[in-house]
């Protein structure tokens, strides 16, 4: 248990307790939080910016180039974008149609203040598939917690995907380790917690530290961009409903006793230094899967797309565009 305190699944609750969020909060007064432009960076020029309708909330998403559609799907936490697959997803235009959105509650996708479980998530994926993907099953790249969730997904519905990519399934028996964190206390205060959110967990220095002490294996490989990217998206107005939502829980979800009816070609990425994720979790999960490739990525944590976009591009090149091979998972 003292392990989960100290480092809770994504990181959100790194040395912050109940007690020190109050007092930052005391010290920043009554100080407001503006709302700040999506940084450019969020995605490469040569993409079309475009807006799909779910019963869940509007997502907006970058599209180009043309072929197989491959559809990109970023993680779950502080500041979350399509920007964490920006670095990536442009070398795959000649030979793919690339889609890539911000999921609801996200970036510059709708930020509705009702509560969405992991179920919600899944489903709005699925109408989004299918307004952008129309008769077409697309390749399905996702991380961390959205990896989980594009395999509730594929078992949900199975015709609307061809194979999937997942780089650290979470929010499998991992979901619920998060109810160790300190904030958890904290977002159940009506007021404060916005608050606190606003001046200070959506601020650079978290996000920083953050990136640092957790997201990259190498935390000399934090730079500027990154802080700056992730702390605007994590400041838009009502950027802190999927937080809050996260850490009471409503994306923990059952997905082991699904995995057996995941039947398309999986293939597994997991970093070796993604902190509080050994291996063996990765391997635990494989063996649930029957059509399953695993790849250990080295000297990478968990947003490893954006901490070494050349070895990523590369691995999925590979998995993308190879024969799908099935090797086992010892």
């Amino acid at each position: 248990m003292n392990f989960w305190k100290r480092k809770p699944v994504l990181g959100i609750g790194i040395g912050v307790g109940v007690m020190g969020a109050v007092a930052l909060a005391v010290r920043y007064g009554m100080r407001r939080t503006p709302r700040e432009p999506i940084p450019d960076d969020i995605s490469p020029a040569i993409f079309a910016t475009r807006v799909a309708s779910t019963s869940h909330g509007e997502m907006v998403y970058h599209i180009s180039g043309s072929g197989e559609p491959l559809v990109f799907l970023h993680g779950i936490y502080l500041g979350a974008s399509s920007y964490e697959w920006s670095k990536v997803y442009p070398h795959f235009t000649m030979g793919h149609e690339v889609i890539v959105p911000d999921l609801v509650g996200f970036g510059e996708s709708e930020r509705p203040g009702v509560p969405m479980d992991a179920t919600d998530y899944a489903e709005s994926l699925a109408e989004f598939l299918l307004e952008t993907c129309p008769g077409r099953q697309p390749v399905i790249v996702a991380s961390g917690l959205t990896a989980g969730i594009a395999l509730l997904l594929a078992s949900r519905h199975p015709e609307r995907i061809s194979r999937l990519v997942v780089l650290l399934p979470t929010g499998l028996k991992e979901s619920g380790k998060w109810r160790a964190a300190g904030m958890v206390a904290l977002v159940g205060l009506p007021g404060l917690n916005r608050f606190v959110y606003q001046n200070y967990l959506s601020r650079p220095p978290f996000i920083r530290g953050w990136l640092s002490r957790f997201a990259l294996g190498d935390p000399s490989r934090v730079n500027e961009e990154m802080v700056r990217v992730l702390s605007t998206c994590a400041r838009q107005a009502g950027a802190e409903h999927a937080i809050f939502g996260f850490l009471r829980g409503r994306l923990a979800f059952d997905i082991e006793s699904r995995l057996s009816r995941v039947l398309h070609p999986v293939t597994i990425l997991w970093p070796d230094k993604a902190t509080g994720f050994p291996i063996e979790t990765g391997l635990e999960i494989a063996k649930k899967i029957e059509n399953v490739r695993m790849v250990q990525v080295p000297d990478c944590g968990i947003l490893a797309a954006l901490e070494a976009p050349e070895r990523i591009t590369e691995l999925l090149t590979s998995e993308i565009d190879g024969d799908f091979r099935l090797e086992g998972v010892a």
